[in-house]
């Protein structure tokens, strides 16, 4: 018998009574159903996921910030360039390419020791390239880092598609730093000899050439041939800065620097590194090497001054310095026309625009003619660009016009930077008798220098009008600011010790050690100042050991003897002591320093009318306390 189903089963044929609208609620419900895990999902992953997708876009937009800076730099739109760096870095603190912005932006602009902490920020995300460690190296040799740059070198050279010329380059910088004259001149001559060299690492290497070497040397007179040959031919790229190079050799050329009389020189000063890259070596010695930039001999040349003088009015490029510039080198040639080469300067240049006013009122301050400056430059004139404001106040400067001087910067018609106006003030009312006026005015100085490229500057200026109090003040507060800023460090010992501090300059020297331990100059230095301050037999034997070494480095380094010779005869060892000195002949570029313990170990191995001599002709040359009592019975028969 047949089973059947315990519920009617519907005819296919039966129709489906159900309405479409609840048929259609259904598959919403079902919709719903199956969608709200799915919804809980992305909204679990939106919220997780939301502040690292957040995190790429800003790094992306903080990205194009920064490549925006990097055009804005290559093309010296240096504000403009601060600005994207700024918002780049405040978008995303984090982004490694905002760091790279900030630390190029700040070393284009001459702030190698501010630019080299962030190098080294983006050192430590291993996100260097070859350009990024060529900058890096140029700012630590510009603060002194040279453990730092050697580091960055070594990468540089160890390159597997071959070593640049501007690497080899840098190396030779690195070089001159380390006193290593030979290194040098091997690095600049690879730079020369390299046909992938652009011109103007082919000039910068000659020149390094010319900042180890003497004029008479093979050396040099070679580099100096490379030189003018760039100068020669104007369809070189390099040509025009070859002919300002030696144009600026002569003695009276006029520099850029904004400066009539010491006293009111707001242009920072060269530090030596810079002046040894870029002035050939004055050591009247006929040793071919000397570590000394040049200040008095000229090197042998071929071109004359009516030579450059003709090759800058003609060049294509020359602008109005360049041809004051040949203005200038015209009147030193004849001194009897200076006047018809001020009128003729006048006549060119007097009614052209901003710029070119500029420099020729900096031209006319810098050959002595400031009262043809303020014909120019009236104060209501002056008054309309900075540049035109200190021109005119060098020139009543120069004429020792000090009430106008303090008139106008106190009346405060041009918006002055108030660190640099209080400098100025403090000279003038110094030269005006006004003591007690000119010291509230170096405090409100001080005050004001709230960074460390003002506090250098502002330090400085002190330095150069022998407020040496000031100045050690303002390189003190520039190393809380900045710690490694070198040139500070290097500013505070030169102060202390021009006042005569031997054990707190002994002190500064100790802290340099400590900061930068590879550098050779500033242990020496430091052996050095323990030396005279007594330093026991333990310390005195460590010090003859380090010394020896960096002679047989250096044997033209006047310092490293004077050290090694302190060292022996303190330990009494005069007879070793005097062999500190042998083979070296003194050409009168050496430290005082170094000359007066010559003095006094010629005197204790019975060597005394040499002795006397030098001990004599040291009566007035500036020497600690320590190092006039050397040579202090010298002085008398």
């Amino acid at each position: 018998m047949a089973k059947r189903p315990s519920r009617p089963i519907p005819s296919k044929d039966d129709l489906d009574l159900t309405s479409p609208e609840e048929l259609r609620a259904r598959r919403l419900r079902r919709l719903l159903f199956w969608s709200l895990p799915a919804v809980a999902a992305l909204a679990a992953a939106i919220y997780f996921a939301a502040p690292a997708i957040g995190g790429a876009i800003k790094a992306w937009q903080s990205r194009r910030l920064a490549r925006q800076a990097f055009a804005l730099i290559e093309q010296k739109q240096w504000n403009e360039a601060n600005a994207k760096a700024r918002d780049a870095y405040l978008l995303r603190p984090g982004e490694p390419e905002s760091w790279r912005a900030i630390a190029r932006l700040l070393y284009r602009t001459n702030q190698g020791t501010a630019a080299l902490e962030w190098w080294e920020k983006v050192d430590e995300e291993h996100c260097l390239t070859i350009e990024d460690r060529r900058d890096f190296t140029a700012a630590a040799l510009a603060a002194g880092e040279l453990a730092t740059a050697e580091t960055q070198i070594d990468q540089l050279l160890a390159q597997r598609g071959g070593t640049a010329p501007i690497d080899i380059l840098l190396a030779g910088q690195l070089a001159v730093r380390r006193s290593d004259a030979v290194l040098v001149i091997d690095y600049a001559e690879r730079v020369m000899a390299d046909k992938r060299a652009k011109p103007h690492e082919t000039l910068s290497a000659a020149i390094l050439v010319l900042s180890v070497t003497t004029p008479e040397s093979p050396p040099h007179i070679s580099a100096w041939k490379r030189i003018e040959d760039l100068a020669r031919d104007p369809r070189n790229e390099i040509s025009r800065e070859a002919l300002v190079f030696l144009a600026q050799q002569q003695s009276l050329a006029p520099s850029r620097a904004v400066s009539i009389d010491s006293s009111l020189s707001l242009a920072p000063r060269a530090t030596a590194s810079q002046q040894s890259l870029a002035s050939p070596s004055s050591s009247g010695d006929v040793t071919s090497l000397s570590l000394r930039p040049n200040t008095t001999a000229q090197p042998p040349t071929t071109m004359g001054l009516l030579e450059i003088a003709d090759a800058l009015e003609k060049h294509p490029d020359a602008r109005p310095y360049h041809q004051l510039l040949a203005l200038q080198l015209r009147a030193q040639h004849d001194p009897a026309l200076t006047d018809q080469y001020v009128a003729d300067a006048v006549e060119l240049f007097g009614k052209g625009d901003d710029q070119t006013l500029a420099a020729l009122t900096e031209w006319l301050n810098k050959l002595g003619r400031p009262a043809k400056t303020l014909e120019l430059l009236p104060l209501d004139r002056a008054v309309q660009r900075q540049d035109f404001f200190l021109q005119h106040i060098n020139a009543l400067a120069a004429l020792e016009r000090w009430d106008e001087v303090k008139e106008v910067l106190t009346s405060e018609r041009f918006p002055l930077e108030p660190v640099f106006q209080h400098m100025c003030l403090a000279t003038a009312r110094t030269h005006l008798g006004e003591g007690t006026a000119a010291t509230n005015e170096w405090q409100r100085a001080l005050e004001a220098a709230t960074t460390p490229e003002k506090l250098l500057a502002l330090a400085g200026y002190a330095e150069q009008n022998h407020a040496n109090d000031v100045a050690d003040a303002a390189y003190a507060n520039a190393i809380k600011l900045s710690p490694k800023n070198r040139a500070a460090y290097a500013g505070r010992l030169r102060v202390v010790e021009a006042a005569g501090h031997t054990a707190e300059a002994q002190t500064v020297a100790a802290e340099i050690v400590q900061r930068w331990p590879d550098d050779a100059a500033a242990r020496n230095q430091d052996a050095y100042l323990r030396l005279l301050l007594g330093a026991s037999d333990g310390a005195a034997e460590a010090a003859e050991r380090q010394a020896q070494v960096l002679v047989a480095q250096e044997p033209w380094n006047w310092a490293a003897r004077a050290t090694l010779g302190l060292a022996r005869l303190r330990l009494g060892k005069k007879q070793e002591a005097l062999k500190a000195f042998r083979d070296v002949r003194a050409t009168g570029s050496e430290p005082p320093g170094a000359l007066a313990v010559r003095a006094s170990i010629l005197a204790e191995n019975g060597y005394e009318d040499g002795a006397r001599g030098d001990a004599h002709n040291l009566g007035a040359a500036q020497l600690l306390p320590e190092e006039r009592a050397l040579i202090a019975p010298l002085l008398y028969d």
